[in-house]
């Protein structure tokens, strides 16, 4: 019987396989002397990969002046942060392409997540937050955990949908599981040797009242939390829910809130749409 996180992970990591184009873009981003025409060629061979590249350079995350129509040049302007956390989204999003979907909304699951990834682009960027390119991946793949768990006791995930006002999803998922799926989501993201840029936020953030966080932990905090009540309006307050304290540390506002939560209410459906995430 799986007990922990990391259990939980490491049976997910056999279950869902890393497409091979992925593994090996991962082994070449690794290797210092590779350039971004190696990573162009590779990249090129794969269609999904090469779409998905090139519909995100268009999009509205960029708003770059004139169509980019080739890979090289996708990657030449969006730079080698960019492409790498392209990479990182398209192995951990392939991976899980096969679930259940009768078991689990993935549409709902797949609009909170990137909202989340919007959310903090936005506010990262707003706020000279450093590691705003890295903050994407880490909102879009903070809750991926929930798939983890879902593919092993969906009947224990599906109950962990049932929160209302009263409770939080991580407050039931710690009663159910003992853990959060960010937790989970932390640990899968370690075994597949995502950057530790990517995954210490996903790790920290439910602890992000604690002083000696940083920026990042303390965005993601406000992210999940504020996607969240994008998708369940009015279920919770937003003043006291996002968390005042931790706001206040990074000088954001309640009409900065607004301010992102507009932005993503826009771009959020041509998003999924570039990454192909509708089911």
């Amino acid at each position: 019987m799986l007990t922990t996180a990391l259990e939980y992970a490491e049976k997910a990591e056999k279950l869902c396989v890393l497409p091979d184009v992925y593994l090996r873009l991962k082994e070449m981003m690794d290797d210092e002397q590779s350039t971004l025409v190696d990573i162009a060629n590779i990249i090129a061979l794969d269609p999904a990969l090469s779409s998905k590249l090139l519909n995100v350079a268009n999009s509205a995350l960029f708003n770059f002046p004139r169509e980019i129509d080739s890979i090289s040049r996708a990657i030449s302007i969006l730079g080698t942060d960019e492409v790498h956390n392209l990479i990182n989204t398209y192995g951990a999003t392939t991976a899980f392409s096969a679930i259940d979907t009768s078991i689990i909304d993935m549409d709902r699951f797949w609009e909170i997540s990137v909202d989340c990834a919007l959310l903090c682009k936005f506010l990262a960027q707003k706020k000279g937050i450093k590691n705003a390119k890295g903050l994407f991946v880490s909102g879009l793949l903070h809750n991926i955990g929930e798939l983890v768990v879902m593919q092993s006791d969906p009947k224990k995930a599906q109950y962990c949908q049932g929160y209302d006002k009263n409770e939080t999803p991580w407050q039931r998922q710690k009663d159910v599981f003992g853990f959060t799926y960010a937790d989970c989501s932390a640990q899968l993201l370690n075994l597949w040797q995502l950057p530790q840029s990517i995954i210490s936020p996903i790790e920290q953030y439910h602890q992000a009242y604690n002083e000696d966080k940083d920026e990042a932990v303390s965005l993601l905090y406000i992210c999940t939390r504020l996607a969240l009540l994008n998708s369940h309006p009015g279920m919770y307050s937003k003043k006291s829910f996002v968390g005042q304290h931790v706001m206040e540390d990074l000088g954001i506002t309640l009409a900065d809130l607004d301010e992102a939560v507009n932005f993503c209410n826009i771009e959020g459906m041509a998003i999924i749409s570039a990454l192909k995430l509708k089911t």
